[in-house]
């Protein structure tokens, strides 16, 4: 890229912060708000005590953008001023230790000034709410207990912070703030982070840092393959083994964490309703935090990235050129994805986000067919502007946060804190940019970048290029996890942190899924080749992710999970059954097949299970997410859901025409004299044993799921919840009571 171009894309990356922050365009910077879930907090008094999270601070920026734990402890004051600290450390978190009555630890307030300096306040930061922290926390001076005190200069007092969790404690880990006020008026108020964590399973360690060795595990894929490079190494094949060793040990400890991960869980419980969480601060002079956690929005996906990448790995025996670089750039990729699921942190999310487009173009690029170039650099194009969107959207939620703190402690006027941001009433701050309100501004710039990697119409014209040039394992991942990534990203970030831009644009998502569905199962139904027309069946299925979204009930919410999880493990099998018949005669056009099924029986048992559950038939896990999408968006559009319905019938129509020309009918003797059939005497090969152990898993999930969604439906149930509660609280409006009337439907499945 040229200086130019560098420079222009600078400038225009300047002219929005500008806008963002400008006086006349952030009009009510300056007036009196209150976020969302905050209140006032109340006296301690030796027992729990809460605080609610900090006021949002001017636009002229009269506190600086970093102050230690306890203010600028070392400066010099006319009156006292405070500090806090951990054994004569500045820096938190304060981590609890175990005790027999459960968890205990202190941390020091000091007085650094030349006058006496009086603690009018002390609280654990949330209320009632605004939960912050699991019940049963308290906070205390350690010595004559109380929660206010005056302190001689030059002298500290010691503060203790217990927590007693009952035995079957639904969260087993705890994140929050002990927030100070004392009389130094320069340093307001301060906060020390405070930690404590039951420990569970056999291995403490591994349930701490379990996200992180999901996420960062695949990278030693990574480093074997430059290792080999390196080191002059020949047998390339050795990867495809250590590739396949990673991601099922990947699966293994997922499913530990599906066994450990409470679904009931929802944010009235603490820690924002996030499980097996870390955080840490990563970049302090931007206020990055190193967050990670999982909650009933996104352990689904956790489990579907680990399960399909095994289920690549497997079907990446197919390619046979290059393996040091394929195997390096696939395991690149699952950590990318992985990561995007995990972070919850606007800036993480954004490096994972943009590290798994780098590799998924590459193997388009190399490892591609005929025209992989053109579709490598479409699909790289299209996710690139949209990420220009998100960054965009991103730094101007950060630049219009509230004051809070970081984990340790830190004050900080702005964050990429997603749980922190989730609690900025954007909309009473009245915010424009170029006269535009800035909450629709964003969440349409958010939605446009997420849209493209649904895709939804019209945005998804680099799907059916990516697909049909990307080897089969690729995509299996690029229809299994990376579409869902777009779904996701809606949820977490539109849903989350924007509800009133998301009631505002519901009408329109749920009528842009209508035509999803439509438009993608009529071009299906047009479609000669095998691999474009599962492509176009792609485009399809996602929309009922988009309806269920816009309907903004339990049921839709839940419909667009189960739709995310379901539409995974099917559109995987498809597309590894597209490259079975593709390894052996190197064609898709269905026009040149026929009669298969006598060639392959079990192949075409495989197929004919595939498109049964694709198509949505009932006993299959296919039904569940378009049924719950019924069921959810009917009560609020009715007439888009009665259209959305009729992509039920077309769905059907293109699979069980290409299943009858493909399999049925008279089989084509001219394929007996197939250059590619010579070795095998003229016959098609029936599907071998590594296809079926790719295969196998997701047979079983569709059956199980199929029969009986309860465990993903429970798996997701806290979600939901929380969720439904961002952008449909209970009252007195349509939309409410129609919430209450899904509830109860949905109890009908239990």
């Amino acid at each position: 890229m040229t200086n130019s171009k560098i420079h222009g894309l600078l400038s225009i990356l300047s002219l929005f912060v500008a806008l963002t922050l400008a006086p006349g365009s952030a009009s009510a910077q300056g007036n009196a708000k209150t976020p969302r879930g905050a209140a006032s907090a109340s006296a301690v008094g030796g027992s729990t005590g809460v605080a609610p999270a900090p006021m949002g601070s001017s636009a002229q920026g009269d506190k600086p953008a970093y102050t230690p734990p306890g203010g600028w402890g070392g400066a010099k004051h006319d009156s006292g001023a405070i500090q806090l600290s951990i054994d004569g450390q500045e820096t938190g978190p304060l981590e609890l230790a175990a005790t027999p009555a459960g968890f205990s630890g202190e941390f020091t307030v000091s007085n650094v000034g030349a006058d006496p300096l009086t603690i009018s306040r002390m609280a654990l930061r949330g209320d009632a709410e605004d939960v912050r922290l699991p019940p049963r926390f308290a906070v205390h001076f350690t010595e004559g207990g109380g929660t206010t005190a005056t302190i001689a200069p030059h002298a500290s007092k010691k503060v203790s912070v217990t927590w007693t969790p009952d035995k079957e404690a639904r969260m087993k880990q705890a994140f929050g703030h002990v927030v100070v006020t004392s009389s130094d008026e320069s340093a307001g108020e301060v906060a020390m982070g405070i930690t404590a964590e039951i420990p569970t399973g056999a291995v403490p360690f591994l349930t701490r840092h379990l996200l992180s060795i999901l996420t960062f595990m695949p990278l030693i894929g990574v480093l074997i393959a430059f290792g080999m490079y390196f080191t002059n190494y020949r047998d390339e094949t050795v990867l495809r083994w250590v590739t396949v060793g990673i991601t099922l040990v990947m699966c293994l400890l997922s499913f530990w964490l599906y066994q450990q991960f409470n679904g009931s869980v929802t944010r009235a419980d603490g820690n924002d309703g996030f499980q097996f969480v870390e955080h840490a601060v990563w970049v302090r002079s931007f206020n990055i935090e190193y967050f990670v956690g999982v909650d009933g929005t996104s352990i689904s996906m956790v489990l579907l990235t680990s399960l399909i990448s095994f289920v690549g790995a497997v079907a990446s025996f197919s390619v046979e050129k290059q393996l040091k670089g394929y195997f390096a750039m696939y395991c690149l990729l699952i950590t990318g994805m992985m990561g995007v699921f995990v972070s919850l942190d606007l800036f993480l999310f954004y490096v994972f986000w943009e590290v798994m487009l780098l590799p998924m173009y590459f193997l388009i690029g190399i490892w591609g067919g005929p025209r992989k170039e053109y579709a490598a650099i479409k699909f790289f194009l299209y996710t690139l502007a949209g990420s220009v969107f998100m960054l965009l959207a991103f730094i101007a939620l950060y630049f219009n946060a509230d004051k809070t703190f970081l984990v340790d402690g830190t004050s900080v006027t702005h964050t990429f804190s997603i749980p922190e941001l989730m609690r900025v009433a954007y909309n009473s701050k009245h915010l424009t940019i170029v006269g535009l309100p800035l909450v629709k501004v964003v969440w349409v710039a958010l939605f446009v970048g997420f849209a493209i990697k649904i895709p939804m119409f019209p945005f998804h014209t680099w799907l059916p290029d990516a697909h049909v040039e990307a080897p089969t394992a690729i995509s299996v991942i690029l229809a299994g996890v990376l579409l869902k990534m777009g779904t996701y990203g809606i949820m977490r970030i539109n849903f989350g942190i924007l509800p009133d831009g998301t009631r505002w644009a519901a009408g329109a998502m749920v009528a842009f899924g209508v035509i999803n569905i439509l438009y993608g199962a009529f071009c299906a139904m047009a479609q000669e080749d095998l691999k474009k027309l599962v492509a176009y069946s792609s485009v399809s299925h996602m929309g009922f992710c988009l309806v269920g979204l816009g309907a903004m009930t339990p049921q839709g919410i839940a419909a667009c999970l189960v739709q995310m999880f379901n539409h995974g493990i099917i559109t995987a099998m498809l597309f590894t059954l597209v490259g079975v018949v593709y390894d052996r005669v190197h064609t898709r056009d269905l026009s040149k097949f026929g009669g298969l099924a006598g060639e392959m029986p079990l192949y075409t048992a495989f197929v004919g299970f595939a498109f049964m559950a694709s198509l949505g038939l009932p006993g299959l896990s296919g039904f569940w997410g378009e049924a719950l999408t019924f069921m959810g968006a009917f009560p609020v559009y009715r007439f888009l859901t009665a259209l959305a319905a009729t992509g039920v019938i077309f769905t059907a129509a293109y699979h069980l025409w290409a299943l009858q020309r493909m399999f049925l009918g008279k089989f084509k003797e001219e394929w007996r004299a197939s250059h590619y059939l010579e070795p095998f005497g003229g016959r098609f090969p029936e599907i071998n044993l590594r296809e079926i152990s790719g295969l196998v898993p997701l047979v079983a999930l569709c059956f199980v799921l199929g029969f009986y969604p309860m465990p993903l439906l429970s798996l997701i149930a806290g979600g939901v919840h929380d969720v439904t509660l961002l952008v449909n609280p209970p009252g007195p409006d349509e939309i409410a009571g129609v919430s209450r009337h899904a509830v109860n439907m949905l109890s009908m499945l239990k």
